[in-house]
């Protein structure tokens, strides 16, 4: 007598759901918590321009790979399709909840570039403003 096996699909939950982009991290800048959407846009340019000035003097590889999912916002070092995934060398950058993103920032004069406001729970009263650059300015 053969015993009974059932294949069970395993379909795909709303909380499994996960998106990446491939973007370029152009920097981050420790704020206070209480930082308003009014502080944002100089927040952002202080940032730009920084990048710009960095990437004169020391050219550096800031493409990203970014996470989205309900349970986490992850950067990750985009090592591109050639390279495999060795852990030694691919660590996460960042990682958070979404709850702690507070606030998000996207210019309609350049809608290549977008910032995002993270609540820094390791450091009383701080915030994080990453400032981030896509390819494609239609995602």
């Amino acid at each position: 007598m053969e015993p009974i096996t059932f294949k069970v699909k395993k379909y795909q939950t709303p909380s499994d759901f996960s998106a990446s982009f491939s973007l370029q991290l152009v920097g981050s800048l420790p704020v206070h918590s209480l930082t308003t959407m009014s502080m944002l846009p100089w927040i952002v340019a202080e940032i730009r321009m920084l990048g710009t000035k960095s990437s004169k003097e020391e050219p550096s590889v800031s493409q990203i790979r970014l996470y989205v999912s309900p349970a986490s916002l992850r950067c990750e070092p985009d090592t591109g399709k050639i390279q495999q995934w060795d852990p030694l060398i691919c660590s996460s950058l960042f990682e958070y909840k979404p709850q702690h993103v507070h606030k998000l920032i996207h210019n309609s004069h350049d809608p290549s570039y977008f910032a995002c406001l993270i609540k820094d729970e390791a450091a009383n009263q701080r915030s994080i403003c990453y400032v981030f650059k896509a390819d494609d300015q239609t995602k």
